[in-house]
């Protein structure tokens, strides 16, 4: 530029003409390199009429020094194709020079083509290094992304913990003080009272483990189960015998069936199943008519643990109502479904035949396993 500026000084008395000439091509080589801060595209387009000015007054200065900027801009944020379009068109402007030169052209070539590629080499390298802050920034919002994943995993699996905890506990306390507050029989009493003081001390046990895992899932490698499997629940017969007992205690008449090894099923699928369990019998003491008849089936094989609860449909009327609409939370069932799915697992639920029926089925295999 100071090149040519220099030049335009010292001829402009000798050819008005040529002076215009260097002129323009300084106007223009200025103008194409103040379109890159706009769009390199579009600067790398402007630069062709310097390029050709250029070979009509037979001086490169400007054409290269604009040419080199606009290539490292081009390189670094263009397209691939229109970065082979752009040094076509340089390396045709290198071949028209040489032919077109004076003097040496084999110094000119050297030197033009030098030129070019060492701003094409700085544009890669900067091309390069864009690139991998990208991937490096797309590879943190991944990260975010998964990690906000797991946390809603986690906020889910808690829920599901606690709502089991607290929501089964509560309601065998509430329905046996609802059910014996009219009664006159003082061992009777003692036995709600006695009732009453296991789930309490159960639902007690099961959140102090819980606050446990609070505070201990930050503490070491391995992450907290978001399967939502259990906290503390024995062997599946225990859980399935515990059950029974806390509905014969509400007088109702639970029919039980095991068939197949439970206990040789993985420990997800039982805490699974046993967290299931324990929200079906919920269900049944919240709706179902006091005395009548449930069944709790549960069947493993090789490949799957069968769930199958089944109870009277609640009569209609408007004390069975009222209880039910102030028992009722309405997570039960879709916690459920959200623990069977995440061991890819189905479950199916709705009236059949007057009863109520839950089933539900559980891979053992991990086949199916998400």
């Amino acid at each position: 530029m100071l090149e040519d500026l220099n030049h335009l000084a010292d001829t402009f008395q000798d050819s008005p003409a040529r002076d215009v000439l260097f002129a323009l091509d300084s106007v223009l080589s200025i103008s194409a390199v103040g379109l890159v801060a706009w769009r390199s595209t579009w600067a790398s387009v402007a630069s062709i009429a310097c390029l050709i000015s250029s070979l009509v007054i037979d001086n490169f200065a400007s054409a290269l020094f604009a040419g080199a900027v606009i290539t490292v801009a081009v390189l670094a944020t263009a397209t691939p194709r229109f970065i082979v379009a752009h040094l076509a068109v340089h390396c045709i402007w290198i071949a028209l020079a040489v032919l077109l030169s004076d003097g040496s052209s084999e110094a000119l070539f050297w030197n033009l083509f030098i030129f070019l590629l060492l701003s094409t080499l700085l544009g890669a390298g900067i091309r390069h290094f864009r690139q991998q802050r990208q991937r490096s920034e797309q590879r943190v919002r991944d990260l975010e992304i998964l990690n906000e994943r797991l946390r809603e995993d986690e906020r889910q699996a808690l829920a599901r913990d606690l709502h089991d905890v607290v929501a089964h506990e509560l309601t065998l306390i509430t329905m046996q003080t609802m059910s014996r507050r009219r009664s006159e029989d003082v061992g009777e009493l003692h036995q709600v009272l006695e009732t009453v003081e296991g789930a309490a001390r159960s639902a007690l046990h099961e959140l102090r483990v819980l606050l446990r895992l609070l505070r201990d899932e930050n503490d070491g490698d391995h992450p907290r189960d978001v399967t939502g499997a259990g906290l503390a629940i024995g062997s599946l017969d225990q859980v399935v015998t515990s059950l029974a007992a806390s509905l014969r205690d509400l007088r109702f008449d639970p029919q039980v069936e095991l068939t197949g090894d439970l206990e040789a099923t993985p420990t997800t699928v039982r805490g699974t199943a046993a967290r299931i369990l324990q929200e079906a019998v919920t269900n049944i003491i919240k709706y179902a008519p006091r005395g009548s008849r449930c069944l709790i089936s549960v069947a493993a094989d090789d490949h799957e643990l069968k769930l199958r609860v089944t109870n009277p449909l609640p009569r209609s009327s408007p004390h069975a109502a009222g209880r039910s609409s102030e028992l009722s939370s309405g997570l039960g069932l879709r916690g459920i479904a959200e623990r069977v799915s995440l061991l890819g697992g189905h479950a199916e639920s709705g009236p059949e035949g007057g009863q109520w029926v839950l089933d539900v089925c559980l891979p053992v295999d991990g086949r199916e396993a998400l």
